[in-house]
């Protein structure tokens, strides 16, 4: 029973994460057709494409009545997006690169995550007009961030052999198969949590955030090699912003209203509001190396630990 649900987690992961993957590629490749801010890039469409797993993990856990899953998953995941995946991104890095114009985007995201903290620290029933003050405030963070200065060029993806419909086809393919892969996974990790007698938010935070942070950090890898520093900086920011936003308005539209509260140990609240403020430090004054990357990955597994301690 173990080696199956074990084994049937693996084989869905890899699904997943190959979907997301395959979306990530045409996504870029369209974004070529315009000229659009490296950072934006990796917020809007990098960002979203990674965060895809979340959000189809999160519709999977509400059918399941896994609210636990849900809530873990995303403070798991956004956690995980800054120690693991930033702490990767700073590692080869010896100086950051950062315009005035990235520095506004990088306090938008202080501000949105110092909101939501609000909303898990109290027992608040977040539902459609709370929903609704949350797409405000990403309607009004897109419209500055595209009226400011596009980039000439935002990668070299050669798109001259496919037509932006196939890229657009190929996309909507990709998303089917994340879909029905997260169904899976979400089903594997919901029976471990009843073989080993762990807490869905325990599952939710570790196994579900780690899983579906993958592609995060796939991309950031990527990202690196090909020295697009920003387009890096820009997926994890975008990443927690879109996963804020996405799994709590999936919450809302399927049961009409969240409660992050009772689900949450006051540790992981306060984690996920220090984490967003260490990363918006070391962004805000440019920090990098290696020193700094180990320190994020081995607060990460230390915190991964604690979890099953």
């Amino acid at each position: 029973m173990i080696v199956q649900n074990l084994l049937g987690l693996l084989v869905s992961l890899s699904i997943l994460i190959w979907s997301c993957d395959y979306a990530i590629k045409n996504s870029i490749a369209i974004s070529n057709v315009f000229k659009i801010r490296e950072i934006f890039v990796g917020i809007f469409i990098i960002a979203i494409g990674t965060s895809l797993p979340e959000f189809a993990a999160t519709f999977q856990a509400l059918k399941l009545n896994s609210e636990g899953i849900v809530a873990g998953n995303l403070v798991g995941s956004n956690i995980a997006n800054i120690l693991l995946v930033g702490g990767i991104m700073v590692f080869p890095i010896v100086h950051l690169n950062l315009g005035k114009e990235d520095k506004s985007t990088l306090r938008f995201f202080l501000i949105f995550s110092f909101l939501f903290f609000l909303l898990i620290i109290f027992n608040l029933n977040i539902d459609l007009k709370l929903g609704l003050i949350l797409i405000f405030l990403l309607i009004l963070f897109f419209y500055f961030e595209l009226k400011k200065t596009p980039s000439e060029e935002v990668l070299d993806n050669n798109i001259k052999d496919q037509s932006t419909y196939i890229l657009v086809f190929k996309i909507i393919l990709a998303f089917i198969v994340l879909f029905f892969s997260s169904r899976y996974f979400i089903d594997y990790a919901k029976n471990l949590t009843e073989v080993f007698g762990v807490a869905e938010t325990t599952i939710g935070i570790t196994v579900v955030a780690f899983g579906t942070s993958l592609p995060e950090v796939v991309a950031t890898i990527i990202s690196i090699i090909k020295k697009q520093n920003n387009l890096a900086i820009g997926n994890i920011l975008g990443s927690n912003i879109a996963n804020i936003l996405g799994i709590t308005l999936i919450a809302i539209f399927i049961n009409g209203e969240i409660n992050y509260y009772n689900l949450l140990s006051n540790i992981d609240k306060w984690l996920f509001l220090i984490t967003s403020i260490i990363f918006f430090i070391i962004i805000y004054l440019r920090l990098a190396g290696k020193l700094i990357s180990i320190g994020l990955i081995l607060s990460y597994l230390a915190y991964f630990t604690y979890q099953y301690i």
